[in-house]
């Protein structure tokens, strides 16, 4: 429910993990844009990034200015600040406690992860382009 509500207003250009997307949408809109371009005397680049370790390197303070610039609603926005907000890792060391400020990471397989992913890379494809 919570990842719904996140993924409210979103682009829809953003196929990754949303309900009636999938790879093969993207890649049919994909080529359709490549054979109206063929077919008008235009040129067409494509530009495919894998960001690896996305998840894992997904910063917070990116998720939180997502979120307040988002149609999502004022709770779970609120939510997400206070779990994503002054989190710190401490691990157990034998010259004692090792504590650092957590600042980044979205657990993998995580219900709200892929949707706060979504969120952050909404930016890009709201972007307008020169043409």
């Amino acid at each position: 429910m919570i990842g719904k509500r996140v993924l409210q207003g979103l682009n829809d250009r953003q196929h990754g993990f949303r309900e009636g997307k999938s790879v093969d949408t993207a890649i049919n809109e994909l080529l359709s844009k490549i054979k109206a371009a063929r077919r008008d005397g235009k040129h067409v680049l494509v530009l495919s990034i894998d960001i690896k370790g996305a998840f894992d390197n997904l910063q917070y303070r990116a998720i939180l200015k997502s979120l307040d610039a988002s149609a999502c609603p004022v709770t779970i926005n609120r939510l997400f600040h206070r779990l994503l907000q002054n989190r710190k890792v401490t691990l157990l060391t034998p010259q004692g406690r090792a504590t650092k400020d957590k600042k980044q990471g979205c657990p993998q397989r995580s219900c709200s992860g892929p949707a706060l992913w979504n969120l952050v890379a909404n930016e890009i494809l709201n972007q307008v382009w020169p043409r």
